[in-house]
């Protein structure tokens, strides 16, 4: 393993870390946002003082993003594609049982929006533009936090682990490795699941896998990882705030699991399998893809 690579997995693990005891011991709720500032912080570190590239912003896929309409395609892909698979998985859940959805009452809708409409009947369409809107104020505000995510693990780890394994090994890797960085946010007081919800790190582990090999292959695919940060932001905000609350049944709520329901549950790794076929082939034809597992 390179030297920078170890710097680099060092900070990224050993910061989340220090951030978690500095939030058990003084309440403050800083994890969340401070642990993805720490992937930009470790990818820093490791390329700039470490690895050293000839142009930083060319070795870690921030450039190129011309031509300019290419770049924002993905980009709107990566928008459109993340919505679209969890609204799959969440008919499919519904058509198959695993979770139900409400049409009638779009309880969880109204108790997460409007707790004022709950047990009312109809579709509460003024409602759902107002949770649309906010989780796209949410998804523009956290853009900048799922840059810092991106550029560490697609722009630098991605890279540099391409080198040495190929492609494919590379991105599952990373998808691991995504998985047990989340470790921190599964225990203590804080910004933690509960004990019974400490075993779905598996699951998720596994989601990451799937997570990374879509958003590793949008950035192959455009060559820089501004659709990979869109995709990462939508994720976090519009998909699990919106898509996967619209039409839930508030009552079906204990039947969540890590294992079946929603984007992280077995229906969700196959429907993003249909993205990562369709990407990898179509990066495949890239130059840079194509050199990269010349390497090996």
């Amino acid at each position: 393993m390179n030297a920078d690579v170890r710097v680099f997995l060092g900070i990224v693990f050993g910061l989340p870390w220090v951030l978690w005891v500095f939030e058990q011991v003084t309440g403050v709720r800083v994890l969340f946002f401070a642990a993805m500032l720490s992937v930009a912080v470790a990818t820093w570190a490791a390329a700039r003082y470490v690895w050293r590239p000839a142009n930083v912003a060319e070795a870690t896929a921030l450039v190129p993003v011309h031509p300019i309409r290419r770049t924002i395609g993905y980009c709107l892909l990566a928008f459109v594609l993340f919505i679209a698979m969890s609204a799959m998985a969440v008919a499919l859940n519904a058509v198959t049982g695993l979770y139900p959805a409400d049409l009638d009452g779009l309880s969880a809708l109204r108790d997460v929006y409007g707790p004022e409409t709950v047990g009312q009947a109809g579709v509460p369409w003024e409602l759902i533009g107002q949770a649309f809107a906010a989780n796209l104020a949410q998804f523009a505000l956290i853009l900048p936090l799922a840059f810092c995510e991106e550029w560490g693990w697609r722009g630098y780890l991605l890279n540099r682990l391409r080198e040495r394994m190929g492609t494919w090994p590379a991105l599952v890797l990373i998808g691991v490795i995504c998985g047990v960085w989340h470790l921190p946010f599964y225990v203590g007081p804080w910004f933690s699941m509960s004990g019974g919800a400490l075993r779905s790190l598996l699951p998720f582990t596994i989601f990451c896998v799937f997570f990374v090999m879509v958003l590793g292959w949008l950035r192959l695919a455009a060559g820089s990882i501004w659709p990979a940060v869109v995709g990462h932001a939508v994720n976090n905000t519009v998909v699990f705030g919106f898509v996967q609350v619209v039409v839930a049944d508030k009552a079906a709520e204990p039947r969540i699991d890590g294992w079946l329901t929603g984007l992280s549950g077995w229906q969700g790794w196959l429907i993003m399998l249909i993205p990562v076929a369709v990407l990898a082939a179509r990066a495949r034809t890239s130059r840079e893809v194509a050199g990269a597992d010349h390497q090996r």
